[in-house]
């Protein structure tokens, strides 16, 4: 429903920037300001922020290596890298040659999503501008994209916040191309974000790649490319990404997703319409186990604004949807594909299976399995679905703009207004950072070089030797007093796994520990079932209890010793 207009003069130039500011403040209203401290980690203790921030600890003090973010102190033996921590490897990179110079405590979370809500306010006044040159409704439009409660949402796991990247591969598609210099430099700017979405998140750059796909059609189709010039350049950008996943280490690792979860992280035909509790006047509708991944939900602004674009007969508007969606026709089927990919091979409505196709997705898993966590892919339906209503709108009342300028500002502040965050400042309230607070920490001796977590706690591994008792983020405390005293640590947290290789390490530390073969430069943290077996070895351990943990070590002298035997005579006094 592009009004077909080119952008022009100094203000609409400047106009962008007015969305710059429209995220900024949107981040504060919610309670984002606590987090731009990039020395303050007490809201970071838990979760895949935990890990994210562990990672990229851990990385600024590693050796550069291949592949790049390698991080060979964290999971130690096992390979682990800024992409497989979640840690945004480009952030992660760009950062280390400063690392020196940065705090001990240092993260970079907050600043990053306040980056986004920023660019998606730039991006949002720029897609925009491709519906209506009125100044006061691009900014009212960016403001509800902005205020898209998909991206609030995310704030929990910061990488997949860079939705503003899906905003900019809109604004591609729908924006008029005059020729074929125009197509090249759209073009362009894709591969950028295909480049820059590769280094961030795997999940994000399957949705660039798709909306690029979609914009290589349309230059077709528009005949500004043939097609043997969109498919060099579809070549080009496939190797460019292919390259940037070697580089990092997404692909060539010998690693894995399970593929047990497609299915069941996805998306619900409702979720759209289902608030999730992110409303205060609409109810939640119900879900299956694990459909929060696929949360979509548009904002009662933005779904009050449909439905007063919708009023009247069909006639008024079906055969100008119609229009829009023939004419951008590449784009309607790349996110119709990847919203069926979202609602996966078991599709539900409210939460209850209507159609279940895991027969027929079943020779497909080795593809689908690394993308598990399939209900993310609505985001693009999301933001299709948004800028249609916002689209529709201004048509519907082009007559009358200052009826859609209003209808807007309606929608932006019934959206505001029913964000919970906006009252409650919840989202940015999490776990402390989780620091070992006994004193004889501090105490480690420089002969130490390992803490081995027995058995060793790696999240999200199905290998049976790896159970314990351990609390699910205890590793983050080890993994931080690893960072701080230049230690390594064999437990954390990685996105893919090879399983074989958790089972071979974590059998060949099972025989070490059965057989007695306890190393004297490692702290031992023991799960207190599996205490005996290094208790049965008399002397030659030394074993106390820190922080409520069971250590051991083997080591006859040393400050940390003598601490240990302190330690464990004031539990024991007896």
């Amino acid at each position: 429903m592009s009004a077909r207009h080119p952008e022009s003069g100094g203000r609409a130039r400047l106009l962008p920037w007015g969305g710059v500011v429209l995220g900024v403040v949107w981040y504060l209203l919610v309670g984002g300001g606590r987090t731009l401290d990039p020395t303050f980690l007490d809201w970071l203790g838990a979760g895949d922020l935990a890990q994210h921030v562990l990672g990229w600890l851990h990385f600024r003090n590693a050796p550069w290596g291949f592949p790049l973010g390698r991080t060979p102190d964290l999971m130690r033996p096992l390979t682990l890298t800024v992409g497989f921590s979640d840690s945004n490897p480009w952030v992660s990179l760009a950062l280390k040659p400063f690392s020196r110079w940065l705090p001990q405590d240092f993260q970079f979370v907050g600043p990053w999503l306040l980056l986004c809500f920023a660019l998606q306010g730039w991006m949002g006044v720029k897609l925009m501008g491709v519906l209506t040159p009125r100044p006061s409704q691009r900014l009212l439009g960016a403001a509800l994209l902005v205020m898209s409660p998909v991206l609030l949402f995310r704030s929990e796991h910061d990488t997949l916040c860079a939705q503003w990247m899906l905003t900019a591969m809109l604004y591609l598609n729908l924006r008029p191309r005059e020729d074929a210099r125009a197509a090249w430099r759209a073009l362009g700017w894709a591969f950028g974000l295909n480049a820059l979405a590769a280094g961030v998140h795997p999940y994000l750059e399957m949705m660039v790649l798709a909306l690029t796909l979609a914009l290589l059609v349309t230059t077709v189709r528009e005949h500004h490319l043939s097609w043997r010039a969109a498919a060099a350049a579809l070549a080009g950008v496939g190797l460019m990404v292919g390259g940037i996943f070697f580089a990092v280490g997404y692909v060539g690792l010998g690693v894995s997703a399970s593929s047990g979860g497609f299915g069941h992280f996805s998306s619900d035909v409702l979720s759209l319409i289902n608030p999730m509790g992110w409303s205060r006047v609409l109810p939640a509708l119900r879900l299956g186990p694990g459909q929060a991944e696929g949360f979509g939900y548009l904002g009662t602004g933005v779904i009050a604004l449909g439905v007063v674009a919708l009023v009247g007969k069909p006639s008024a508007w079906w055969p100008r949807v119609r229009a829009e969606v023939k004419a951008h026709w590449p784009l309607a089927v790349g996110v119709l594909l990847m919203t069926l990919l979202a609602f996966s091979s078991v599709i539900t409505v409210a939460g209850r299976v209507v159609v279940s196709m895991r027969s027929v997705a079943e020779p497909f898993m080795p593809l689908l399995g690394p993308f598990r966590s399939s209900g993310r892919f609505i985001w693009s339906f999301h933001y299709v679905v948004m800028t249609g209503i916002i689209a529709l709108t201004v048509w519907r009342w082009r007559q009358k703009p200052q009826v859609a300028t209003a209808l807007l500002l309606g929608a932006v502040l019934l959206q505001g207004l029913d964000t919970p965050d906006v009252w409650e400042w919840s989202r940015f309230r999490g776990a402390p950072w989780p620091r070992l607070q006994a004193p004889e920490w501090e105490r480690v001796d420089p002969f130490y070089r390992h803490i081995v977590l027995y058995p060793p706690s790696i999240h999200g591994s199905i290998v049976p030797c790896v159970k314990n008792t351990f609390p699910e983020d205890e590793y983050v405390r080890f993994g931080d007093l690893a960072y701080r005293k230049g230690l390594t640590t064999n437990s954390g947290y990685s996105a893919r796994l090879n399983e074989k290789h958790v089972a071979e390490v974590c059998a060949a530390l099972e025989a070490d520990v059965e057989n007695g073969r306890l190393a004297e430069d490692t702290l031992y943290v023991v799960d207190k079932p599996k205490l005996a077996l290094f208790q049965r070895l008399g002397a030659g351990v030394t074993c106390g209890e820190l922080d409520g943990f069971s250590v051991c070590v083997t080591a006859k002298e040393g400050r940390f010793r003598e601490a240990l035997v302190r330690a464990n005579a004031v539990g024991n006094p007896g």
